[in-house]
């Protein structure tokens, strides 16, 4: 178990945590140990610190102080993962790789702060390290073989039963097995109506069908600003650290993919103040130009 909101202090915040939410029994949530610890070990190496005591709001000004605060006016980053509206906002891609959903609108206020709330827990918790994507990847493989099975007679009732008890809520990695299952609406479509639980009701991944915001790079893509395949780079601790745009806005980095610039520059970095729109750059007509430079012609 661990605290949802921190207890003790707050990593970026000068002063106590939420200290009369400690033995408040709606701030538990289930975490790992990976999470819990602050970064457990993971085949004898230790792992960087995740969730421990993060809470960032989008908004600063509508964090609780105290007990009489109210809670629910806060502006959260961190996904909750009791909260349904929350958990349909993450989704998986082929590979098994957590990412945001899409055919879902960022909030004003994420795109206010250039930011996507899915991003930055990806990062915050490390939900694509190793192990967990080959563990998803190998399930999402399996509903795969699985579904087409589905308009076969013989085969269908064996093939119903065991893509039943991996979607289901207390299976491992049931919300990656559902996703797969979606890819397969055809042959699929009836088990997909009848999914149980709300916190899996959201639609499948795709590239296709993503709102254009400022929060991304989509835009400064439709205006022919940007090009696919661009190269972003930065200087960080005396290295030059590259990055990829995406055909989607997306950027890659580290051979890992991430919604936003600040997101990207931040995973590379292990900072939380960094502004990824002024840390990366591009090359333009031969002289370095900040995407927010890009940008800001279109703010407004």
């Amino acid at each position: 178990m661990d605290h949802y909101r921190p207890k003790s202090a707050i990593i970026g915040v000068d002063g106590p945590g939420y200290w009369w939410l400690a033995y408040v029994p709606s701030n538990y949530r289930l975490a790992c140990g990976f999470c819990n610890s602050g970064g457990a070990q993971v085949n004898g190496q230790s792992g960087r610190r995740t969730k421990s005591n993060h809470f960032p709001l989008l908004d600063e000004s509508t964090r609780a102080t105290g007990e009489l605060s109210d809670c629910a006016m806060e502006q959260r980053v961190l996904l909750d993962p009791a909260d349904d509206r929350d958990a349909c906002l993450i989704g998986f891609d082929t590979r098994g790789y957590a990412r945001r959903s899409s055919g879902i609108s960022r909030s004003a206020a994420e795109v206010s702060q250039s930011l996507c709330r899915a991003d930055e827990t990806i990062r915050i918790l490390d939900l694509n390290r190793e192990l967990l994507v080959e563990d998803r990847k190998t399930t999402m493989d399996n509903i795969g073989g699985l579904a087409p099975l589905l308009t076969i007679a013989a085969a269908a009732p064996t093939a119903r039963e065991m893509i039943e008890s991996k979607i289901g809520i207390r299976s491992d990695w049931s919300a990656a097995a559902l996703e797969a299952l979606r890819m397969h609406p055809k042959a699929a479509g009836e088990l997909i109506r009848h999914v149980s639980h709300p916190s899996q009701s959201g639609s499948i991944s795709s590239d296709s069908g993503r709102e254009v915001d400022l929060t991304d790079l989509g835009f400064l893509i439709s205006a022919r600003v940007l090009k696919p395949g661009c190269k972003l780079a930065a200087e960080h601790d005396g290295d030059l650290r590259e990055a990829e745009v995406l055909v989607d806005g997306r950027i890659s980095c580290d051979a890992r993919i991430w919604s936003t610039p600040t997101s990207a520059a931040r995973a590379i970095t292990g900072r939380e103040d960094i502004d990824g729109w002024i840390f990366w750059t591009i090359n333009v007509n031969g002289a370095t130009t900040s995407l927010a430079e890009l940008r800001n012609p279109y703010r407004g």
